[in-house]
């Protein structure tokens, strides 16, 4: 009986079928690291070959589940890496808590900036984070800013952090002072960002909690006036 292979739930076809691509993984783990990364490579040029962008990295990041399920660690992690580097941020979050990578600023910093290339703008205020503790506090401050302007919501409350732990004397009040004016001048951007810096002083929880409010009510709105025009 020819055996024709199958496809997984993302419709991507395993090469040879379970047989082949139990054996063929078995094999790979065994051998160094740049093996795995070459069995990673070939899956990943196959699943592009055969579905769409995001069914291709869905496949990828269920490959690496599967085969860190079964122990097979280097083959996971170089699949992971692919997903990563064409912007996945779930496969981000995955590399970054990875032994020998979260030990690893320069190797954590490294998978941030691939997939931030490749897309990943949820992973900016990871970086910028990273690189304040690196004590590259002037890159971390245009790295939130960039993310807080993509739409980051985590990018809010991790800048005003990072203001209170890593700004300059007044910096905090002064970022406070210049979005109430933004505010008033009617941009209401920057509603959130003014919640989020308020949540850093003493007695002004009440406000930020005000000012969060309506800015997650205009995110909404404005998330449903984009889904409205994508249908």
């Amino acid at each position: 009986m020819q055996n024709c292979g199958y496809r997984n739930v993302h419709g991507v076809a395993r090469i040879g079928g379970m047989g082949l691509w139990a054996r063929w993984s078995a094999i790979v783990d065994r051998l160094p690291s740049s093996y795995a990364e070459a069995f990673a490579a070939e899956y990943a040029r196959g699943a592009f070959r055969r579905a769409s962008r995001s069914r291709a990295i869905a496949a990828l990041v269920q490959a690496a589940e599967e085969m860190s399920a079964k122990g097979e660690h280097a083959v996971a992690e170089a699949l992971y890496r692919k997903a990563a580097e064409v912007g996945d941020h779930r496969a981000v979050v995955k590399l970054v808590n990875w032994p020998g990578i979260r030990e690893d600023h320069a190797a954590m910093e490294a998978v941030y900036r691939a997939a931030i290339t490749a897309g990943d703008v949820q992973s900016l205020a990871s970086l910028a984070a990273l690189r304040a503790r690196q004590g590259d506090t002037a890159e971390a401050r245009v790295l939130f800013t960039v993310a807080i302007e993509s739409g980051s919501v985590d990018a809010l409350t991790m800048y005003a952090t990072f203001l209170h732990n890593h700004g300059e004397p007044r910096e905090l009040s002064e970022a406070i002072e210049h979005r109430r004016r933004q505010v008033a001048a009617g941009d209401t951007g920057s509603l959130p960002i003014l919640g989020s810096l308020l949540l850093k002083v003493p007695h002004r929880q009440v406000e930020a909690e005000a000012m969060l409010r309506q800015g997650a009510a205009l995110l909404r709105t404005v998330a449903d006036a984009c889904s409205l025009r994508c249908c």
